[in-house]
């Protein structure tokens, strides 16, 4: 008996020693291999081995996404460049992109439609200067009061071909910046007025920064001027001097336009860099009062075949004028045998509203004659033309003679 017991527990241990091996050794045996799935850290953030291509990880959206490419060099690019795309989204959109959409759906104030030789100049004025100064990738959020007032200072500095910018052009090149800003702000790309911050700066000797009044001709000039015009001319510029008309306007006129009996003309169109479009704007559609004297002489130059579509001033081919060629053919040559410079197409315009006023025509009627929207307008641009004494003192007695009322004054 004893001797069984002692073979049992001899192979007990026995089956002790055999089982213990076998323990020992099963987290060998049953090892989890990695999936081939499975994303292997690189050295650089954000991108990863999985097998024999890489994965960049990035987040757009709140959401984690991930993109799969066949080499290391590619996941970095393209991690670097989601990176890029989402800075760009926090800071908004650059100044360039903003622009050029703005330009293009641009409606104006609301009084008008903005016309297409408008939102040209503006596209021309953002494009030459603006552009040329900020960087290509500068973003809306960016653009502070020291970068935009850095673009001010580098405008009144800047050299063209025709020399420094004049006052009046520099304003005019804000202007579109201006409106881009604002709307910018008001669809809450931008914080802050940034629109305000466009300032002129104040002059070298500390004086505000000023604008010229509008050049006009006296009497004496403008006949030294005209004495100049060769004669196949002199109706062109006569009409200029004596209609205040825009020289775009001018040179649109067709004989349909004309009323030699009445005798005035219509201006109901105008060509800009020779593209026929509307008047400045709907108060520049007008009926302006023509002299007699020219108006025969307009009507003595009419060719027998001319239609009443056809131009009242074409080019020697019958297309419409190239008011470069005429100012610098005909005007400047003509201004310099007079002993003047500086005189532009515009000049005339002023002219022909200093004599008016000279003649006591009202402001009202004034802004009518010009085409101005408005006679505020008219007053800011002529106004200092306008005689400033004190008239005398009215007598109310002496206006209302002849009553009871005068005689209680008396």
């Amino acid at each position: 008996m004893a001797e069984k017991l002692g073979a049992m527990r001899h192979s007990r241990g026995l089956q002790c020693l055999v089982e213990v091996p076998s323990v020992a050794t099963l987290p060998a045996t049953r090892q989890r291999k990695r999936s081939p799935d499975a994303l292997i850290r690189t050295p650089y953030p954000g991108v990863y081995r999985r097998g024999r291509r890489y994965v960049a990880v990035y987040r757009r959206d709140g959401r984690q996404r991930k993109e799969t490419v066949s080499s290391f060099a590619e996941a970095r690019a393209v991690k670097v460049a989601r990176q890029a795309e989402a800075r760009a989204e926090r800071l908004g959109p650059t100044l360039r992109s903003h622009a050029l959409r703005w330009v293009d759906g641009h409606a104006g104030l609301g009084r008008d439609t903005v016309a297409e030789r408008t939102r040209r100049e503006y596209r021309r004025l953002i494009t030459t200067f603006a552009f040329r100064y900020f960087p290509l990738d500068i973003r809306l959020a960016e653009l502070d009061r020291d970068k935009l007032q850095g673009f001010v200072t580098w405008l009144a500095a800047y050299r063209g071909e025709r020399g420094r910018l004049s006052d009046r052009s520099i304003a005019n090149v804000l202007v579109p910046l201006r409106l881009c800003l604002a709307e910018a702000e008001r669809e809450g790309l931008v914080v802050g007025e940034p629109a305000k911050a466009l300032l002129l700066p104040r002059r070298r000797g500390g004086n505000g920064w000023h604008f010229e009044q509008g050049r006009f001709l006296t009497r004496e000039q403008l006949r030294g001027v005209l004495a100049g015009i060769p004669a196949e001319w002199l109706p062109f510029f006569d009409l200029l001097a004596s209609t205040g008309l825009r020289v775009s306007e001018a040179i649109a006129l067709r004989w349909m336009d004309l009323d030699l009996r009445a005798p005035c003309l219509w201006v109901r169109r105008s060509i800009v860099r020779g593209v026929v479009g509307a008047p400045k704007s709907r108060f520049g559609r007008r009926c302006v009062p023509l002299d007699p004297g020219l108006a025969a002489r307009l009507a003595a130059r009419r060719e027998p075949e001319a239609g009443e579509e056809d131009l009242v001033f074409p080019s020697a081919r019958g297309t419409p004028l190239n008011t470069d060629n005429v100012r610098y053919r005909v005007l400047v040559p003509a201004v310099e045998r007079a002993g003047l410079s500086g005189i532009g197409f515009h000049a005339f315009r002023h002219t022909c509203a200093s004599m008016l006023i000279e003649r006591g025509l009202s402001p009202l009627r004034l802004q009518r004659w010009m085409g101005h929207h408005s006679a505020a307008y008219t007053l800011d641009t002529y106004g200092h033309l306008i005689d400033a004494e004190m008239v005398p003192a009215l007598d109310l007695a002496a206006e209302l003679s002849g009553s009871a009322v005068a005689q209680r004054l008396r």
